[in-house]
């Protein structure tokens, strides 16, 4: 086919140069410009897309969100700084209750859950690569549902949620080999009488929280021996309320008074984030935090005007923390902005994960 200016990605240029153009585009702008031309579309929803992007250091973190509504279903969303609307992804294929989830580079595993009242072992993993598509994964050893997830040094992390006595409590997987199988993790059985509710990686570690003690994991520590597990620190374990996360080697959550507080494992305490009490609300009803390439994000349902309103909004901060040492955590809010999720009012967060495409 002969190379003329109408059949370029844009006229006047090459395409080799047209694309490293495009690439670097950022994501936010990519639905835009699928409006372009159908040449424009199809490089955009290709891998060779994410491919050069990853090659360029032009791909982004991006917060994705899991909508559980009165229905069931549950569709993901995309929040975007800047805008009032999200970025709709395809739902999963099978709807879970109590699955876990771990973002691994652009895909989003989804863990167990139960499948019409049973749990189930099943992997479902959104590949973000080409706009969302779906496909299932290798199935884990065992039927998990409500079980702490992670993602440490290339490796996937499942947790509990199953019956004590499996040897598989504790499994792994390497989620960039399609070839790749879950692999049991020996624990001790002392531990395995555990409902997880919370999962973070600190200092190396997996930390899976519970409802009577959390339960951390060195990885580091020699394969085949149940001395790689431990329990988290007392005051962490005290302190640790709702969907946590880690910026920057400090672990932020919330506290009864609905102030923001991060914990330091180098010095065992918990410390309030200061700056940030006298402009955010407190977050008594809870709020779910996450890691934006190191930024610390907040999101909270709207609860304003609750007796009119039909749809799920939510507004979600930005916060920029500075370990000032003795002076404690100091916070600076870079954003706060509201969303519209296109969701029915009474809809809730399933899960908030990070992902980089």
């Amino acid at each position: 086919m002969e190379d003329t200016p109408s059949s370029r990605l844009i006229p006047d240029l090459p395409d080799e140069i047209s694309v490293q153009i495009i690439a670097r585009v950022p994501r936010l702008h990519h639905l835009t410009l699928c409006h372009v031309s159908r040449s424009w579309r199809s490089l955009l929803l290709t891998r060779l897309l994410f491919t050069l992007r990853s090659s360029l250091h032009c791909t982004e973190p991006m917060l994705c969100l899991n909508i559980r509504t009165r229905t069931s279903q549950l569709p993901w969303l995309v929040l975007n700084q800047g805008r009032c609307d999200t970025n709709s992804l395809p739902s999963s294929p099978l709807t879970t209750v109590g699955s876990a989830c771990v973002a691994a580079g652009p895909f989003i595993f989804v863990l167990g859950g139960s499948l019409s009242g049973v749990p189930s072992n099943v992997v479902q993993i959104l590949d973000l690569r080409i706009g969302g598509q779906w496909f299932l994964g290798p199935r884990m050893s065992t039927a998990r549902e409500f079980s702490a997830s992670s993602f440490l040094n290339g490796r996937i992390y499942a947790i509990g949620g199953c019956l004590p006595s499996s040897e598989a409590w504790a499994e792994s997987l390497d989620p960039f080999d399609r070839n790749s199988q879950w692999v049991p993790i020996d624990s001790p059985v002392h531990m395995r009488n555990k409902w997880m509710h919370g999962c973070v990686v600190l200092s190396g570690q997996v930390l899976a929280m519970a409802d009577r003690g959390g339960v951390a994991y060195d990885p580091g520590q020699s394969t085949g021996s149940c001395s790689a597990w431990g329990p988290v620190p007392k005051r962490l374990d005290l302190g640790w309320k709702g969907r946590a996360a880690v910026v920057n080697g400090i672990l932020y959550s919330y506290d009864y008074m609905g102030k923001i507080k991060g914990y330091d494992a180098g010095i065992d305490k918990w410390r309030t984030v200061l700056g940030v009490d006298k402009n955010l609300p407190k977050f008594l009803c809870g709020a779910t935090l996450a890691n934006l390439h190191g930024i610390l994000c907040v999101i909270w349902e709207q609860r304003r005007n609750e007796k009119n309103r039909k749809e799920m909004v939510v507004d979600w901060a930005g916060i920029r923390v500075t370990d000032l040492g003795s002076e404690g955590l100091h916070g600076s809010i870079l954003w706060w902005e509201t969303a519209a999720l296109g969701v029915p009012y009474g809809s809730a967060i399933a899960h908030c994960v990070v992902a980089e495409f």
